[in-house]
């Protein structure tokens, strides 16, 4: 195998940021500023700005220089692989622009690339190139001052009266760019080097994920047109109300500085969170006070900067893609990209196919008259703007109760895995136990705490985050008693999802104390071995904890004891930092990669069986198939069969089938 490992810098009238890599590659004004790349551990090679540009003489002959002469090649050679950080980008640009304006061959086959930001995430390491590099401790690191530069050369400038033209063209700074992608190139190859492949079952996962995002889900765009254009117009009258109701102090519903001393003068109003504004419409007598408010809560709402999200990276085709980004935790699981489908409101109260059929009539007066809250409801309505292609349907099914599946299998507790495999209601059976009576289904809340208690307390909650837990997800207010109750309730009867808290715990400080030795807990391995102290689960996959150490602190009963710590990305800063870790979280993120597992083993089955995945959505996976083609059930039952190694698992999944993607 040849690695051919390789680095663009590029340039266009949008960004990348805005649009994604495939809108972004499909816009005319997107060329390629140079090319950068290696042959296995051979020297560093340039095609430069020129050259792409003198490609085509004036009666249409190409000339290849000979660097463009051995890459053309090498995409010809089946035996050539190509390897680029965040490789979705370089295969866009290769695909879109190089085969397509400049004639260099095709490589579609994503079976031909590879990515070593993938690599890295596999890792938990940080994906960016510099970070990375960073917390490897690469002799090689990233060129970030010539990242100035790149953005100098990349983006528009404004054109002044002394420089019309809107591109710089400085041949310094082109050489400084052509620097800068060059260690790129180097410190790709690095990253390369420093970490594990993925394993062969990762690997066709990674690919599928690469196909999903080059699929891309189709959008609605006639009804994403008139939902920007009723916004804009019901916005106008949204802030014409509020500039007359304040006698013009204020003119925005998003002018916030200027509306919170508005209120200030009148009310002892604290701030304008969601939360505050909420209470004080519920509870205020003031009709005025509460239309103003209202009008902020329907005006300030930031859900809807979404359809402009979808608007920029809407391709030709009608299709958004790069949705998804694999490994986007460290258990495995999908994160958003994008236009972040993942967090779409869920649209409590209100039926997305009869806002968009509503929304699709084009009368703003009509709509309003049907849903009052114009942005909210087009907020609520977001999933119905995707819909499967013409002539297709979406088939979907969602996970039922999978983490607390996962739990009770590998805990071995026999009594939640009876509850799963013979159909019992297991939130009732907890609720039972927490109130100490008989319920029915027609207990809602008693029920709705004992579902909260059977999901959220199989990773070690103490009372008083459960209490929090419980208000958050499912709107219940408890007492502290019990919270308590329900956390010591749930630990009794299910004690054998205790003892794998702390026989996980045990294990992987032994395993961090004893460098390269072998420690079992259960189906659980753990191994320090490099850098990384590894937890291989029942998959064969490997969770990764970079540098671990053992560190004692305080406990709150002003004991001492052993901690697990390692290096990760934390917080909303993602600084590279050192991280505690306990029992609870160790177990938290086995499960979760777990199901992860189980639904990536579900959806290689789905697609051999010609389901092709457009997204997945948490727990959920969406296909798109032809009208008449397949069934749900059978759908259903190809998501849910386990592989070998989990042939035991009771797993569920339920699904539909329709034109608009819908909750």
């Amino acid at each position: 195998m040849i690695s051919v490992h390789l680095d663009f810098e590029t340039r266009s009238m949008v960004d990348v940021k805005d649009t994604g890599p495939w809108r972004y590659s499909m816009d005319p004004s997107t060329i390629p500023l140079c090319l950068c790349f290696t042959v296995d551990d051979e020297e560093v090679r340039l095609i430069s700005h020129e050259d792409f540009e003198n490609t085509y003489d004036i009666f249409g002959d190409c000339y290849y220089t000979p660097n463009m002469e051995l890459i053309n090649q090498l995409a010809l050679n089946e035996s050539a692989i190509f390897k680029a950080h965040n490789s979705m980008f370089e295969y866009c640009i290769w695909n879109n622009v190089l085969h397509k304006k400049y004639g260099f061959p095709a490589l579609w086959d994503i079976k031909r690339w590879d990515c070593t930001a993938a690599k890295a995430a596999s890792h938990a390491l940080p994906r960016s190139l510099g970070g990375c590099a960073l917390a490897l401790r690469l002799s090689e690191n990233k060129d970030e001052t010539g990242k100035r530069v790149m953005l100098q050369l990349s983006k528009p400038r404004k054109p002044s009266k002394s420089d019309p033209s809107i591109w710089v063209e400085d041949p310094e700074k082109f050489e400084t760019l052509y620097d800068y992608c060059k260690q790129d190139v180097v410190v790709e190859r690095a990253i390369d080097k420093a970490v594990p492949n993925l394993n062969k079952q990762e690997k066709l996962i990674w690919e599928l994920d690469q196909a999903i995002n080059s699929r891309g889900i189709k959008i609605d765009t006639k009804a994403l047109d008139i939902a920007l254009k009723f916004i804009d117009e019901f916005k106008i009258r949204l802030n014409t109300e509020l500039k007359e109701l304040t006698n013009g102090a204020v003119e925005k519903a998003t002018e916030t500085k200027r509306l919170t001393e508005y209120l200030r003068s009148l009310v002892p109003i604290t701030d304008l969170r969601k939360s505050t504004v909420d209470d004080w419409i519920k509870n205020t007598d003031d009709k005025k006070i509460k239309r103003v408010l209202e009008i902020r809560s329907q005006g300030g709402k930031s859900s809807t900067a979404k359809l402009e999200s979808i608007k920029n990276r809407v391709c030709s085709d009608g299709r958004v893609r790069d949705i998804l980004v694999y490994h986007g935790a460290s258990t495995g699981r999908w994160a958003g990209a994008g236009i972040q489908v993942q967090n779409f409101p869920r649209g409590m109260g209100y039926n997305s196919d009869k806002v968009l059929d509503c929304l699709l009539l084009d009368d703003l007066d009509i709509f309003e008259m049907m849903y009052p809250d114009v942005i909210n409801a087009i907020s609520a309505g977001l999933r119905g703007f995707i819909i499967a292609e013409d002539g297709c349907d979406f088939v979907t099914a969602d996970f039922s109760q999978i983490e607390a599946r996962v739990v009770m299998m590998l805990a071995g507790c026999q009594r939640g895995i009876d509850d799963f495999k013979h159909g019992r209601d297991i939130y009732l059976a907890l609720a039972q136990e927490i109130y100490k009576r008989p319920l029915t289904k027609k207990d809602k809340e008693e029920r709705q705490l004992g579902k909260v208690g059977v999901l959220g307390c199989g990773f070690q909650m103490g009372a008083a985050r459960f209490k929090e837990h419980a208000k958050n997800q499912a709107g219940l207010i408890i007492s502290e008693e019990l919270a308590e109750r329900t956390v010591k309730t749930y630990r009794e009867t299910y004690p054998e999802v205790v003892k794998l808290w702390y026989a996980q715990e045990r294990a992987a400080i032994l395993a961090v104390k004893n460098p390269g030795r072998l420690f079992v807990e259960g189906p659980i391995k753990w191994k320090v071995q490099g850098n990384f102290l590894y937890c291989r689960l029942p998959s064969g996959r490997c969770l990764a904890y970079p540098d671990p150490q053992i560190k004692i602190i305080k406990t709150k009963w002003d004991t001492e004891k052993e901690s697990l710590t390692f290096m990760a990305i934390v917080g909303q800063a993602k600084i590279w930092a050192r991280e505690h870790t306990y029992g609870g979280k160790l177990v938290e993120n086995i499960v979760q990669a777990t199901a992860r597992d189980l639904m990536a083993n579900g959806m290689l089955n789905t697609e051999k069986a010609g389901y092709k995945s457009v997204m997945t959505v948490h727990d959920e996976v969406i296909s798109e198939v032809p009208e008449g083609f397949g069934s749900v059930e059978e759908f259903e039952k190809l998501l849910s069969t386990p592989p070998e190694w989990a042939k035991d698992y009771p797993i569920k999944a339920e699904g539909w089938r329709g034109k608009r993607y819908r909750k």
